[in-house]
């Protein structure tokens, strides 16, 4: 009998620390509103610049993966965001990448530095944006 309850007891040990645990790889600090503060490099419209706070440009993260994009505070887009964890090595790092919906040939970089999001699309002809957290 104590065997059989040590056997269980190991199965369900085992269990707990095999199962990965679900959810979204990123940090829970990318969940909320971010306003477009500054777009910059890249060859495509548009040109560098600097947006002033309340511009309306704005990128909401979900905890669920789902994510809206607005544009002049109207719905633009809307749908699920993926995160690589480590997907993308240059040299000797290692970055997290972004897309959105099924769109796997468009991925960017993604990192974050206090209440800066800087989303850089590997396709150099496009602009890398930073975003300014507005809320949670």
């Amino acid at each position: 009998m104590k065997m059989k309850a040590f056997i269980l007891t190991a199965i369900v040990i085992v269990s707990m620390v095999s199962c990965k645990k679900g959810g979204n790889p990123v940090s829970p600090y990318l969940f909320g509103k971010w306003e477009v503060h500054r777009v910059y490099d890249g060859f495509i419209i548009p040109p560098d610049s600097i947006y002033k706070p309340g511009n309306g440009n704005i990128l909401q993260f979900n905890s669920d993966s789902t994510y809206d994009r607005y544009a002049n505070n109207k719905l633009t887009a809307q749908g699920i965001y993926h995160i690589r964890k480590n997907g993308f090595k240059n040299n000797q790092s290692n970055y997290d990448e972004v897309y959105f919906d099924s769109d796997t040939s468009f991925k960017s970089l993604i990192m974050l530095n206090g209440d800066i999001l800087t989303i850089k699309p590997l396709i150099p002809d496009i602009a890398t944006t930073d975003y300014q957290k507005m809320q949670d």
